[in-house]
């Protein structure tokens, strides 16, 4: 026992140094429990070996976040990249993709709503939620090839056997409003059903000079979530899920001036139709097992578009006039059933999933007059087996193996004539052993292996047959394809918490190790540009990341998170002839923080505070234009009288101006095409008022 306690008091201070400062009374203390339910099994947050950050509802409420990028700056080792109307492409631990151009990129980092697979659409709302869990590092044995490097699990509150309603509103400024309702009720002992809806609309943050508009960039967003719950018998449970997204923003992000006012004469657009669906089964009346059957649908029809010379016909005598447009219509089908031992000790099951991509490009010389139209299709079917076992091999030790074998077949054609079949199996899996120091203490050993699926470079070997790309046909021939990548992780945690639950801390150790690397390239002429995939030798990521929960005081608590990263990129040249060995990772900073105060002033008010820093980064891997240092200040305050509560809230309050997507090119026929560093910009100063009511 001496053992123990003294274990738990070193693994309690190997995050932080200001426990002996926490003197709150145990009696008023909140224990924190907190539940993983992206898991195999629904386990407590402290007591799963892994980095796994969970974000509650209520730490949603308390920056007041309206959308996933509002969230995101709280945790450590965790960025995304813009290029649209919101944060789309996710990166955690320094691996994920950017963007999605002509071709279909595959994710490193893949995002779950209610099981319901939305990678590469991104999170579209925060409506209704109950958490968001965060894996970070390879989740091949759960999650398969889009968890490479990590995992979104978005979960939406449970319908209820009773009757509730809550609504509320937002406006803000840059003609912001937000308005939601939220009602659960039963029709009978043995069904009940939720119903979220919300709309969301902004003018944006940019003010398009040329035109005379300040909504060139905005927002115009509605969702509709519902969920039922059937018990239809002691032994048969069915839980359905219904998802509509009507997303219709513009975009216009970038600037020849490099701020936020545009001259574009022809503005984009970034809309999304989504509507998922979800059915779940879960039967326990086998005596050996529970099983659980989950059947998902979705499709999605996206156009994404933008001005690409950023200006106007007559800008400049050398100036062009180009626009480009992305149809995408995406279909997916997914079947996942398992069974469960009674006692928690093995889970195994198959995954079969379809998908269909079809994308019509319009790229058009508004000189010309032309459309220049492109069209291709992917086709891609998975098929997969796992396992995952437990075994005690004392009272307070734990080994965890899990192993996953996955085989993909890719059908790819494009109307340039170009046609490809990929065919491959992967593997993936973990191995953990876990020591349970007390029954809110462990320490955990780590090693995971993941994977995701190589493609085709469709729109390099395209660029490759055009006679006025000759100089570097032979460059572009010589990559028709990149190959499937492997990420291997080696890891040590801790996950800790004092006994009056005053301080709650986890922090985890990692090294991953990158083979086949897969690097996104682009060759620049001028103003084309034309983007690959290929494979460099190797990539490294290390670091440390951390959480920390310490009651102050009964009436003020602090929330910290950190994390440390440095990476590297390891035999790969650019086309340019530039060896980036050596070099960080794109979107990757080596340096997160985020520091959080709640204060309960008095019965009924509430301060909440905020402080996010991220360091520099580099924007992509090709070239070496970099995002400025980052802090944030985010201040709420509210008022809860009865039912109602009201809310004075600020994001960005010192209007940080910071990245969110960049690049590096000659775009001004003004300075003769001269190379310069274009950002899209992170959302300025946001001052509003909300209200809600309960009943």
């Amino acid at each position: 026992m001496r053992l123990k306690s003294a274990v738990s008091v070193i693994a309690v201070a190997v995050s932080t140094v200001v426990a002996p400062y926490a003197v709150a009374d145990a009696a008023e203390q909140a224990i924190e429990r907190l539940s993983i339910k992206g898991d195999f099994r629904q386990s407590s947050l402290n007591q799963l070996p892994g980095s796994v950050a969970l974000i509650s509802e209520q730490d949603i409420k308390r920056q007041h976040a309206q959308h996933l990028d509002d969230v995101l700056q709280q945790l450590g080792n965790v960025n995304f990249a813009a290029g649209a109307s919101r944060g789309r492409y996710l990166q955690m631990r320094g691996i994920g993709e950017r963007s999605e151009f002509v071709d279909s990129i595959n994710p490193s980092v893949g995002v779950l709503v209610d099981g319901i697979d939305y990678s590469l659409l991104g999170l579209p709302s925060l409506l209704d939620a109950q958490q968001l869990e965060v894996f970070r590092g390879p989740e091949a044995t759960r999650f398969g090839a889009n968890a490479m490097a990590g995992m979104l699990n978005f979960v939406s509150s449970e319908p209820v056997f009773e009757q509730s309603t809550s609504l509320s509103a937002s406006l803000a400024n840059y003609s912001s409003n937000q308005l939601s309702l939220v009602h659960n009720n039963s029709v009978s002992e043995q069904f009940a059903f939720r119903l979220a809806a919300e709309h969301q609309s902004s003018d944006g943050f940019i003010n398009n000079q040329f035109l005379n508009r300040d909504d060139t960039n905005n927002i115009d967003e509605n969702h509709l979530h519902t969920k039922f719950r059937y018990l239809v018998s002691e032994q048969l449970t069915l839980d359905a899920v219904l998802n509509l997204h009507d997303i219709n923003n513009g975009y216009d992000a970038f600037s020849l001036d490099r701020n936020r006012t545009t001259l574009s004469d022809e503005p984009g657009q970034d809309n999304q139709d989504i509507a998922a669906a979800m059915l779940k089964a879960r039967y326990t009346g086998w005596q050996f097992a529970e099983s659980v059957t989950q059947f998902s649908v979705l499709h999605a029809d996206s156009d994404y578009g933008f001005d690409e010379d950023w200006s106007f016909q007559g800008i400049h005598p050398d100036g062009y006039a180009t626009t480009d447009q992305y149809l995408r219509e995406r279909q997916n089908y997914s079947l996942d059933h398992r069974f469960v031992a009674l006692d928690q000790s093995w889970v195994s099951g198959v995954y079969l999933s379809s998908q269909e991509t079809d994308l019509n490009r319009n790229y058009g010389d508004s000189f010309a007059k032309e459309i220049y139209p492109f069209f291709s299709e992917l086709k891609r079917q998975n098929i997969a087996w796992y396992l995952e076992s437990q075994h005690q091999l004392a009272p307070d030790v734990k080994l965890t193996a899990g192993l996953r074998a996955e085989r993909y077949q890719d059908d790819y054609q494009d109307s340039n004539l170009i046609m490809q079949d990929g065919d491959d199996w992967m593997w993936g899996g973990k191995l953990s052993l876990d020591y349970q120091l007390t029954p809110q203490s462990m320490v955990y050993l780590l090693g995971s292996r993941g994977y995701k699926v190589g493609g085709i470079n469709g729109e390099a070997l395209a660029k490759a047959m055009d006679p006025k790309n000759s100089s570097i046909a032979d460059f572009l021939k010589a990559r028709p394809t990149f190959s499937p990548e492997t990420l291997w992780n080696a890891e040590f945690g801790v996950k800790a918490a004092t006994a009056e639950q005053m301080l709650v801390s986890r922090v985890a150790a990692f090294y991953m190790w990158r083979d086949d690397m897969q690097v996104n390239g682009w060759v620049n002429r001028g103003t084309k540009f034309i983007g690959y995939l290929s494979n460099a030798g190797s990539g490294r990521n290390y670091g440390i990341e951390m959480e920390n929960r310490l009651q102050l005081l009964p009436t003020l608590t602090l929330f910290a998170n950190a994390s440390v990263l440095h990476s590297e990129i390891r035999d790969f040249v650019t086309e340019q002839g530039i060896d980036q060995t050596g070099r960080e990772q794109a979107h990757a900073p080596d340096f997160q923080y985020s520091l959080a105060l709640e204060w309960a002033m008095l019965d009924n008010l509430q301060l909440n505070t905020g402080l996010q820093h991220k360091a520099g980064y580099f924007y992509s891997d090709s070239h070496s234009a970099k995002a400025d240092n980052m802090t944030l200040l985010n201040l709420k305050l509210s008022y809860q009288l009865d039912a109602l509560e009201l809310a004075l809230w600020s994001r960005n309050a010192l209007d940080e101006e910071y990245g969110v997507r960049g690049f590096y090119f000659g775009n001004d026929p003004r300075d003769g095409y001269q190379d310069h560093v274009y950002e899209q910009f992170g959302e300025p100063r946001r001052v509003g008022v909300s209200a809600s009511y309960q009943f």
